[in-house]
C-alpha cells in the first residue's frame, strides 16, 4: 500500500480558512494557483491572463511557494484608507461620507470603516475628468455649479465604458451636498 503525501501548496488551499489563490514559483517564474472551493479543484491562471486558467496537477514542479502574510494585507487596507483620504482632502464640500473617511481607523478596512460596500471593485475611483470625457464638457460644468450653489442635478443616461452612466448631486437636510457617478449594466437599470 502505497501513502501519497498532499504538496504543502495544496495543503493550503484547500484549507478552508485561507485564501484561495496561492503565488507559486514554476520553471522560474511566478504563477498563481487557486482553488474553486465549490468543486475542490485546484487550477493555476493562464499565462497573460488575469482569471482564466486551467486544472493544475503538477505539484513536482513547484519551486517556491509564496505564502501571504497578515502584514501585506493590512498594509493593502492601510494604502486604500489613506489613497481615499487624501482624495477626500481634495473635495471642494464635505458631508458625512468625507468626514467618515478623514475619521478612518488605519487598522481596518474600508469596508469595515463603512467607506465602500466590500465588493471586488474597493479601492477603484473614477476621476470628474474620466466621467467628463463621457457625459460632455456642458453636463459636467451644471453638475459643478450645481454643487458649487448647493443644488440638486442630475444628467441624462450616457454611455460610459459599455455601461449606462448617470452623475448627480444633491442637498442633504443638514446642509451637505451629496454627489454621487451611478454606472449600471446597459438598459438594466440594475445599479452595478
Amino acid at each position: 500500500m502505497e501513502t501519497t503525501t498532499i504538496h504543502p501548496a495544496e495543503s493550503y488551499l484547500r484549507n478552508e480558512t485561507n485564501p484561495s489563490s496561492l503565488y507559486v514559483r514554476i520553471a522560474g517564474k511566478r504563477r498563481r494557483l487557486f482553488i474553486n472551493r465549490d468543486r475542490g479543484i485546484i487550477g493555476i491562471i493562464a499565462p497573460g491572463k488575469r482569471t482564466k486558467g486551467y486544472v493544475f496537477t503538477d505539484w513536482s514542479s513547484i519551486e517556491q511557494i509564496y505564502y501571504p502574510s497578515q502584514e501585506q494585507e493590512a498594509n493593502t487596507d492601510r494604502k486604500l484608507i489613506l489613497k481615499y483620504q487624501k482624495l477626500a482632502r481634495l473635495a471642494t464640500h464635505t458631508n458625512a461620507w468625507l468626514r467618515d473617511i478623514a475619521n478612518a481607523d488605519l487598522d481596518k478596512s474600508l469596508y469595515e470603516n463603512h467607506i465602500t460596500t466590500g465588493t471586488r471593485i474597493d479601492g477603484k475611483c473614477i476621476g470628474l475628468a474620466t466621467i467628463e470625457k463621457y457625459c460632455g464638457t456642458a453636463s459636467m460644468q451644471r453638475f459643478r455649479e450645481a454643487m458649487k450653489n448647493k443644488e440638486s442635478f442630475s444628467t441624462c443616461r450616457f454611455d460610459f465604458c459599455g455601461y449606462d452612466g448617470t452623475l448627480w448631486c444633491e442637498l442633504r437636510d443638514n446642509g451637505d451636498m451629496s454627489a454621487g457617478f451611478s454606472k449600471e449594466y446597459r438598459n438594466c437599470g440594475n445599479g452595478y
